[in-house]
């Protein structure tokens, strides 16, 4: 029997991920760019600069636009798509997103 390995590599990131910190002001937007509800206590979990993941204590469906902003006064909002939600055993919702404007602050990525 010949060995075949299980992962080929080809779905690695195009961007390197590290971890990120930082609490995040996320507001889910509607058709017409304007919030429809706020993503409340959403935390900043790891950053790419492809997209980040971060938990809020509500959720967004898979393919909603977020407007996120950070508490760095100087950092520009950004928006994202979801492309992944998971509920935690601890109750908040997990949400993996990739960036379609802006980019990732480096206060998010560096603490600065």
């Amino acid at each position: 029997m010949a060995y075949e390995p299980r992962w080929s590599g080809e779905d690695r990131r195009t961007s390197p991920r590290i971890a990120g910190q930082g609490s995040l002001s996320a507001a889910v937007m509607d058709q017409y760019g304007q919030p429809r509800s706020i993503l409340k206590q959403a935390q900043a979990v790891n950053i790419s600069g492809g997209g980040l993941a971060f938990t809020s204590a509500n959720t967004a469906d898979v393919g909603e636009t977020v407007n996120i902003r950070t508490e760095d006064p100087q950092g520009k909002p950004f928006r994202v798509r979801i492309v992944g939600a998971n509920r935690r055993g601890d109750g908040r919702s997990e949400l993996r997103a990739e960036l379609i404007e802006g980019s990732i602050p480096a206060s998010l990525m560096y603490g600065w």
